[in-house]
């Protein structure tokens, strides 16, 4: 017998992306959508698909907004989804399949494929991108990371499905390099709070090896410039993570 599944979004001004997303989960038992203050469609796009729309404006970082999602869902089978990522056919298939046999203390990793600027990513450390998305919420819930969370489900038995998950990820290249740069602010904020310091020479080798981590032994090269592109905007955002730390503590003498 298939358990009952939910998917879970959370959400910020996303009526350019959200509908395909929603579309493409319309055969589960429920949606569960947490926004964090959208001031366009969004909120009128979600209601033609579900009635269960919960708001959360103090924004606590991306893993707990996640949980409350998690926490709003009524059942025990979660799928969690971005709002700009499509769930494709195979998965979806394979999803129902593994929901009819599924144990409550295995978690499922799906293999994401990303689209930035008009092409797939297949490389520059994008491609392959197993994360954990499909758990059981009786034993597992996201951690309380403010940027790159995750699920909490590290002794558990994990199975990795073949079907891919679309990302379409920004619809500009300004959009993107500014989430970068959000995303650099919430890392040096977290890693402030910890007490952590960096210095020039940590700056200096942090930034010159992310662009050869991603171009050559993440074969970014393979990806064209797209793949020049993305290793050059990684470096920019590690470049600016370790300043925005550095000077966090300049600014305090």
């Amino acid at each position: 017998m298939k358990s009952k599944l939910s998917v879970t979004i959370i959400c910020k001004n996303e009526e350019s992306r959200i509908r395909r997303c929603l579309e493409s989960v319309t055969w589960v038992d429920e949606i569960v959508v947490v926004d964090s203050g959208s001031t366009d469609n969004t909120l009128d796009i979600v209601a033609e698909y579900t009635d269960k729309i919960y708001t959360n404006e103090d924004w606590p970082g991306f893993g707990l907004q996640k949980r409350l999602a998690v926490d709003k869902a009524s059942n025990n089978w979660i799928l969690a989804l971005d709002s700009d990522e499509v769930v494709s056919d195979q998965l979806k298939d394979e999803i129902i399949m593994c929901l009819s046999e599924a144990e409550e203390k295995t978690v499922y990793r799906i293999n994401r494929l990303t689209h930035f600027c008009n092409k797939f990513i297949y490389h520059s450390g994008w491609h392959p991108d197993k994360i954990v998305r499909l758990f059981n919420k009786k034993h597992y819930t996201y951690n309380d990371k403010l940027v790159h969370e995750t699920v909490q489900c590290k002794e558990a038995k994990k199975i990795d499905l073949k079907g891919k998950l679309f990302h379409y990820t920004f619809e500009s290249l300004e959009e993107y390099m500014d989430k970068r740069n959000t995303y650099a602010k919430a890392w040096a904020d977290s890693q402030y709070k910890k007490g952590r310091k960096t210095s020039v020479f940590e700056v200096v080798t942090h930034t010159l090896f992310s662009f050869v981590r991603h171009y050559v032994l993440r074969l970014g090269v393979l990806d064209g410039y797209h793949g020049f592109l993305i290793s050059v905007i990684q470096m920019q955002y590690t470049f600016n993570k370790y300043n925005f730390l550095k000077f966090k503590y300049e600014s305090k003498r």
